[in-house]
């Protein structure tokens, strides 16, 4: 029996079945005939809880959701409320940032439009055809801006869902698609570039893109921003928004965003507040330990206060140096150098220094990095040396998709 009837909820169930039907490929005339008085009477919150249920029932791969949620939210959108965002207690800020957003967006698209019809009426080679591929290619590069949209959403929107809403699986969904996105502006931009240029993998490649970019705009502000703006408390978005400038916007102006107030938070004994989360000693210590790299802090007095412990250590360090300067941490010949860096770092003319070396086959890398508190004021330096000999050997791609 299903979580719909479970709920003692016809409707839902009936949603659910139309749903699978098309996930299962069934004949979609007589699935919509069979559930036209639910599908028209659907409601977004229902169209976001029926997409956690394809998600986490495990029955349907990730492009087996996406190709049905296709066609279904293709029937479903003309039922949905044009004003939804009207049922909503007020609409927040950074739900006014996204919306607009999408709105600037669906702009430099219809720009995109035009250029596309001038393209396709140029003969082939001609000068104005070329005008046309450069130009096509600077608005996709200008389209790149639409990263940081959809960055809001996976880094700042995304967990608070997840935190609200109990039906949030429709998130793994969307962030496939700015996947989509991302992935076909790079290879329409690629196809542009090419020296012959293969007009149907164009051709497919624009509708594709088109087709993932408007869809995702339609299922952000007919679905996710209105359950969004209902289901996360007031009080919250402040917190939200105000995290917004250090990744910026896509294609409107700098909004006034107001900083978060902090509220006291308990921390539990023996828990260090590193203001972006907070970590006991032993899983702060575990961490640093952990990184492929040797640190070393050295204060503002030029003693040497801590120093990591990774496994393969580059360079030998104890805790006798603990309180040393680090003059005396060298051989006397190299002290000028140290005091030269030093220095520099401390008066600000440089934020980090590089240095390289080769060492028993291996390529170390060795940086100094200036540490300076929110007024600037200068307080140490991080010594952070690494072998990257197989980082240099690094080439092509590896993304996380192509994991085995």
């Amino acid at each position: 029996m299903s979580e719909w009837l479970a709920k003692n909820d016809p409707h839902m169930e009936n949603l659910r079945l139309y749903c699978k039907g098309v996930l299962e490929d069934e004949d979609l005339g007589a699935l919509y005939a069979e559930y036209e008085g639910d599908i028209k009477s659907v409601q977004y919150d229902e169209v976001m809880a029926l997409v956690h249920w394809m998600v986490s029932c495990g029955d349907y791969d990730m492009e087996t959701v996406k190709d049905a949620l296709n066609r279904i939210i293709n029937i479903f959108s003309s039922q949905l409320d044009k004003d939804v965002f009207n049922l909503c207690r007020h609409v927040p800020q950074f739900i006014s940032i996204l919306s607009d957003e999408n709105s600037a967006v669906i702009e430099h698209m219809d720009s995109i439009k035009e250029l596309l019809k001038s393209f396709s009426k140029a003969q082939e080679g001609s000068a104005e055809s070329d005008r046309c591929k450069r130009e096509l290619i600077g608005k996709l590069e200008e389209l790149t801006e639409i990263d940081k949209h959809y960055i809001k959403k996976e880094n700042i929107l995304f967990p608070y869902v997840e935190k609200y809403i109990p039906e949030y699986r429709c998130i793994g969904v969307m962030w496939s698609m700015h996947d989509d996105v991302r992935q076909g502006i790079k290879l329409l931009t690629g196809i542009l570039s090419e020296p012959s240029m293969d007009s149907i993998k164009f051709n497919r490649t624009v509708g594709r893109l088109f087709f993932d970019i408007y869809g995702l705009i339609f299922r952000e502000d007919y679905i996710l921003l209105p359950m969004a703006a209902q289901k996360i408390p007031e009080d919250v978005f402040a917190e939200i928004v105000s995290q917004c400038p250090e990744i910026g916007y896509s294609f409107i102006k700098t909004p006034e965003v107001k900083a978060a107030l902090k509220k006291g938070t308990a921390i539990p004994d023996g828990t260090i507040d590193l203001e972006t989360g907070s970590l006991s000693a032993n899983e702060l210590i575990t961490m640093l330990n952990t990184l492929p790299v040797d640190m070393t802090y050295v204060d503002a007095d030029d003693r040497v206060r801590y120093f990591s412990s990774p496994n393969d250590r580059i360079f030998p360090r104890s805790k006798a140096i603990i309180g040393r300067t680090v003059q005396n941490c060298h051989p006397p010949e190299s002290v000028h150098i140290v005091n030269d860096v030093v220095e520099r770092l401390k008066s600000g003319k440089k934020n980090v220094e590089s240095f390289w070396i080769q060492m028993g086959g291996k390529f170390i890398l060795i940086q100094y990095f200036a540490l300076r508190d929110k007024d600037g004021k200068y307080i140490g330096t991080i010594e952070v040396s690494q072998d990257v000999t197989g980082i240099r050997e690094l080439s092509g791609e590896k993304r996380l998709l192509d994991f085995q």
